[in-house]
């Protein structure tokens, strides 16, 4: 969640629920604030739009908006995940922004109040008593200056005060990392026995299953419903021409590659998973090294894709021996749900 505090107006403020109709003015609003905090990622009504449709998200329940008068000026989004993550917690993410200007005046606090009280009540609703949930925020990226050493353990985003004051900690750095296309020369992408091509629409319910078997040891990963998987499978930035399955004699996908282009000219690597009993023969970097030239080929200028700093299945190795090159480290915040700020 970004930080949400500011100063005060002669304007009253109002707190209603999100709706659709909101989709303009919550684009208008993210984008100041990706502007005001320079990360690059502007957003579009299509995209949040569908992400207000999200199945399992209810509007009426687990949204907030804040308005100045008639200016969307802060929100909060609750999703609270229907299974359980690697280790046994009820994953509660709480998302949200604030106008830039609008900042130091509270509004930060009051909405993690209402987001923190409206996920444990959701996580109660959908889990049995006694099952541990786990409050989850983003932090940020951490400061320019410290991507080039070690994984820094502390960070200057905006939101981290705040998140520290809450009792929130740092729970996992993740690695943005780039590669340049076409760049050097990519390994072959030909493996024995398995056919690796793009993905087509009957192929969207093996992906997934390859998809939960892979990141069934991953940590913070719950799996994914037949429903969310299908949005995001045919969301209006996935590029399934530049994504890359690995398919078996069976059809079973073995790994797999999913994009989407969410910048101009820049291929986004979304997921990238390779079965347990499929590790080691070189499918991750097969479907990769294919995905890469299509993009390539296709006019990419540049492929970017996120990882997790402490992978138990070292895809960072194999992500510096593609080419890719660190280029950002982000922070997600944990606190268990009952705790006292």
């Amino acid at each position: 969640m970004t930080s949400l505090d500011t100063a005060p107006t002669d304007l009253p403020t109002t707190r209603t629920p999100l709706a659709l109709e909101d989709v303009p003015a919550l684009t208008a609003l993210l984008n100041r604030v990706d502007a005001a905090e320079q990360h690059g990622e502007p957003a579009e009504e299509p995209s949040i739009r569908e992400w207000l449709t999200m199945p399992g998200l209810d509007l009426e329940r687990d949204t907030l908006a804040v308005r100045e008068g008639e200016q969307l000026i802060g929100f909060a989004v609750v999703d609270v995940h229907t299974s359980l993550d690697r280790d046994g917690r009820v994953r509660c993410q709480l998302m949200g922004a604030v106008d830039p200007a609008r900042r130091r005046r509270g509004l930060g606090g009051a909405l993690f109040d209402w987001a923190e009280d409206r996920a444990a009540q959701l996580a109660a609703e959908r889990h049995p008593a006694g099952i541990p949930a786990i409050f989850r925020a983003g932090g940020g990226r951490d400061p320019e200056q410290e991507i080039a050493g070690e994984i820094p353990l502390v960070g200057g985003a905006d939101v981290r005060p705040l998140l520290t004051q809450r009792g929130y900690e740092r729970a996992r750095s993740w690695l943005v990392m780039r590669r340049e296309l076409p760049g050097a020369a990519l390994p072959s992408n030909e493996c024995e026995q398995v056919q690796v091509i793009a993905p087509e629409d009957d192929h969207v319910e093996a992906t997934r299953l390859a998809h939960l078997a892979a990141f069934a040891d991953h940590w913070g990963s719950a799996p994914v419903s037949p429903e969310r998987w299908s949005r995001w499978w045919s969301a209006h930035t996935a590029r399934r021409e530049l994504s890359s399955i690995a398919l078996d004699a069976d059809g079973t996908v073995l790994a797999y590659v999913i994009t989407s282009e969410d910048k101009p000219g820049m291929l986004h690597i979304a997921l990238v998973g390779t079965r347990p009993e499929a590790r080691g023969r070189g499918l991750a970097r097969a479907v990769i090294a294919r995905t890469l030239a299509a993009a390539a080929e296709a006019g990419y200028s540049h492929a970017e894709l996120e990882v997790d700093a402490e992978s138990l299945t070292g895809a960072t190795r194999l992500y510096d021996a593609l080419g890719f090159v660190r280029d950002a480290v982000h922070g997600t915040y944990e606190k268990p749900v009952g705790r006292r700020d």
